[in-house]
């Protein structure tokens, strides 16, 4: 949105992420902020490197701060911002509304971006449908929304038991 440029998660390694974005047309270091959806590694993996390599703030609240702080490395205090999970919030030219979502992790999160009239929505690694992720979805422009398995690929798959078991939960994935 203008000059607002948020990257949500960075789960892939710094020098991944940069590539990416690089691909398409993006500079790191034009980033507004990381928002951090929930603290599982595919989710944070470079998080640390992108905020330290180009300054970048990272929001996440208080709970997923607690459980990603030892993982992602040292990062400056003023860019760690914790929100809380039912207040909305601006970066830039964005207003981002946080709603909680179903999944095994610390506070999982989703969000809602708005700008003017426009409302985006980004949902991942969500466990199961409720009625308060449908009025969260309800009114969206475009929503990115995770479903990452087939049932019949994790049954065979070579995955231990309780990996399917937390996987195929309604806190595991769609």
């Amino acid at each position: 949105a203008g000059k607002t440029k948020i990257l949500i998660d960075a789960g892939l390694s710094g020098k991944r992420i940069i590539e990416a974005l690089f691909s398409i047309g993006e500079n790191p270091s034009e980033l507004s902020a990381i928002l951090v959806t929930h603290e599982h590694s595919d989710h944070i993996k470079g998080v640390g490197i992108i905020s330290r390599k180009f300054n970048i703030p990272v929001f996440a609240n208080k709970k997923t701060w607690e459980a990603m702080e030892d993982f992602i490395g040292p990062i400056k205090m003023e860019n760690m911002v914790c929100f809380d999970t039912q207040q909305e919030f601006e970066i830039g030219d964005i207003c981002v509304k946080p709603f909680p979502i179903p999944h095994d992790a610390a506070e999982p999160v989703g969000f809602n971006m708005f700008v003017g009239t426009k409302k985006v929505t980004v949902a991942t690694d969500i466990g199961h449908i409720n009625r308060s992720l449908l009025n969260s979805f309800e009114m969206s422009d475009l929503i990115l929304l995770e479903s990452n398995h087939d049932i019949e690929m994790l049954r065979v798959g070579r995955y231990p038991w309780p990996l399917k078991k937390r996987i195929s939960s309604d806190i595991g994935h769609l």
